[in-house]
């Protein structure tokens, strides 16, 4: 069966306003054309969750094995990285036909929209209509594609009005509702709560309606004292609370022709070319104008709330009911059932479960590519439930096999499945009539209890493993305690067993009066070793490492890889005048490796120490004090080779 068109989109994150009514457009034309959509999202900037690294994974499923087209949402994503690094990583997914959404990107065809008309207008109508001419900026930062032009088109307007704006005026919010807030307190705090400006022109409607909250806590009303202009038209700018005077820069209009205009050039229906709509400017009462609205009945407001109310709580209830069917992990074969009674409830039609042969480390600093050994352990269909097919594929040729297109419905989302630096595999996922932000929770608790059965099952399996081989339940519980405090790769202690037995002889130590050394070591060029030579080299060059670290001090001595390319060893025999000496014969055995071994890299490592005592017996700081004595010799190595 011919599988249907399929639409991916790279975009920030599904949930905000704009990411929500970015994927309404494209859905809409994906309805009318019968086509898939597929999300990937990558959730850059204005995250707290140290791990979101994953998702960029996902670029790694973006070929034209997956998608047909794909729909860049360039303007959200821009914002992120300084926009020439994001341009390459762009430039450096497959080739592929692909339209750029709300910024220029050489040679990708685009739609944009043009604000200058529609913020010159807004600008003016401040200026003439409400008699404000003093001026404050808030925008996002310098990088941000976005926050260039529009305020240089605010500064233009400005200069057509005959008014300068000073560089004390111009703060930067981020783009974010609670920056925005906090640098317009501190502005206010600075003038001792006098204000020079009455009007604020805002690079986003987040930023606007930070700057009116913080305005009214202040003792400023909006718009009596200040008139605010945002920029977005998002939903909240219209509500009552806040009814923002704003630009509508079209989103859910371009996202559709974005998608338009890709499905032509596919189908060679067109030449290559951009597209650029005007923005409109929309007039609210934020500015200083009072327009009528439509007046509701009791009744009909009553509804609407007992509407809202009911959708919200219904959500949530269902949530409540999943955390409480989740108390305790679970096999996975266990896990099923729970899931396909959460997955109706959830309103999610369909999904499927893709897991790597074993897990893999991977952190922010590690270039991404997928084990070639990968099974969709999981599909379910809303009305033939869950089935456990086990079929094996490459991840690399295509996210699922051809087998399992009947389980992809017309919009899917792909999340990463990881826990800390580890990743499992994929979840992909129907989106229903909930809020996308519900969906994402939703995934959030599905990751954590496939995650949780994942470690269970290998668990009972290593301890029916054991019990046929008569082995104590003493022995297991020691020996999974071993493994959990070995790194995987060298055999040595990963970072919790390290920080664990490290805190031990220090305290040994220091209560019997003596001293040591604690030593950090960076290796040399990992990043180059797995980009350039790929990451069974990368591996290789790591394993070496470790084995000369063994070979050079002693086995009472405690080393550990903490991750990535970094290695710890507390020495507690060893003095401050020891080091050099220790440091020569490390660089002398990694000399011996590179002369002996036909590998293409070449083997080193940068290495800093500090001395432990009654003083200072604490591993965080020591190894804090060991990582700024690094850096010393980094810098040291980076000088002799640039000649200086």
């Amino acid at each position: 069966m011919k599988r249907k068109f399929r639409v991916g989109v790279l975009i920030n994150n599904m949930y905000s306003d704009y990411g929500t009514t970015v994927l309404e457009g494209i859905d809409k034309f994906c309805r009318e054309n019968d086509c898939k959509q597929i999300i990937f999202p990558l959730l850059r900037g204005n995250t707290l969750s140290q791990y979101d690294f994953h998702y960029d994974s996902l670029s790694a499923l973006i070929n034209p094995g997956n998608v047909d087209v794909l729909v860049v949402c360039s303007a959200a994503l821009s914002n992120y990285r300084k926009f020439d690094e994001f341009r390459k990583e762009i430039e450096n997914l497959p080739p592929m036909v692909k339209t750029s959404l709300g910024v220029k990107l050489e040679g990708l065809p685009s739609i944009r929209v043009d604000p200058s008309k529609a913020i010159e207008t807004l600008v003016t109508h401040v200026i003439k209509e409400h008699d404000r001419n003093n001026f404050l900026l808030m925008q996002s930062s310098d990088e941000s594609y976005e926050s260039r032009e529009r305020a240089g088109y605010f500064k233009d307007a400005l200069k057509k009005n005959g008014i300068e704006i000073s560089k004390e005026k111009i703060l930067d919010g981020q783009f974010m509702y609670n920056m925005a807030y906090e640098e317009l307190g501190k502005y206010l705090d600075k003038k001792k709560n006098k204000i020079d400006f009455n009007a604020i022109f805002c690079c986003n409607d987040d930023m606007a309606m930070g700057c009116k909250d913080c305005l009214k806590v202040h003792g400023f009303a909006v718009p009596e004292d200040v008139s605010v202009i945002g920029f977005d038209n998002i939903y909240d700018s219209y509500e009552i609370e806040h009814d923002i005077t704003t630009v509508d820069q079209m989103i859910e209009k371009q996202a559709y022709e974005s998608v338009k205009l890709a499905f032509d050039l596919f189908y060679k229906k067109c030449e290559p070319h951009d597209l650029i709509l005007d923005a409109e400017p929309i007039i609210r009462h934020s500015c200083g104008c009072v327009k009528d609205k439509e007046v509701l009945s009791k009744e009909e407001l009553l509804q609407m709330t007992n509407r809202f109310h009911y959708d919200g709580s219904l959500q949530l209830y269902n949530l409540h009911f999943f955390l409480l069917e989740s108390q305790e992990p679970v096999p996975l074969d266990k896990l099923y059932p729970r899931l396909a009674y959460c997955f109706s409830l959830f309103d999610v039609s369909e999904a499927i479960l893709v897991l790597y042969n074993k897990p893999f480390y991977f952190s922010e600093d590690t270039a991404f590519s997928f084990p070639e050994d990968a099974v969709v352990k999981m599909t379910y269909k809303n009305q033939k439930g869950i089935s456990e097919p086990d079929i094996y594929f490459n991840p690399s040729d295509y996210m699922i096999p051809p087998e399992c297109e009947e389980n992809l419905s017309s919009l899917q989302v792909i999340f990463p499945l990881f826990a800390s630096y580890y990743q499992f595999g994929y979840f992909i996922m129907s989106l229903g009539k909930y809020e996308k932000i519900f969906y994402q929770t939703v995934y959030e608790l599905v990751s954590k209890e496939i995650v949780a059965s994942i470690k269970l099952t290998q668990a009972n399996k290593e301890k029916a493993t054991l019990e046929t081989k008569n082995i104590t339940l003493e022995e297991y519980s020691e020996k999974l305690h071993t493994l959990s405090r070995t790194d995987e790769m060298t055999q040595i202690y990963n970072r919790r067993g390290f920080y664990e037995a490290a805190q031990i002889i220090i305290t040994q130590y220091v209560t019997a009066g003596k001293k040591g050394l604690v030593l950090f070591g960076d290796m040399d060029g990992l990043k180059s070793i797995n980009d350039t030579f790929g990451h069974e080299a990368g591996d290789k060059a790591i394993k070496a490492e470790a084995e000369i670290l063994k070979k050079i001090f002693k086995s009472s001595d405690v080393i550990g890889r903490l991750g990535g390319d970094e290695f710890a060893i507390v020495a507690p025999e060893m003095q401050l005048e020891d080091f050099a000496a220790r440091k020569n014969l490390l660089n002398d055995e990694c000399r011996k490796y590179n002369e002996s071994e036909e590998d293409p890299f070449i083997l080193s490592i940068s290495m800093g120490c500090t001395e432990f005592s009654a003083v200072n017996s604490s591993i965080d700081d020591l190894l804090k004090k060991a990582d700024e004595e690094l850096y010393k010799e980094k810098r040291e190595k980076k000088s002799l080779k640039e000649g200086r």
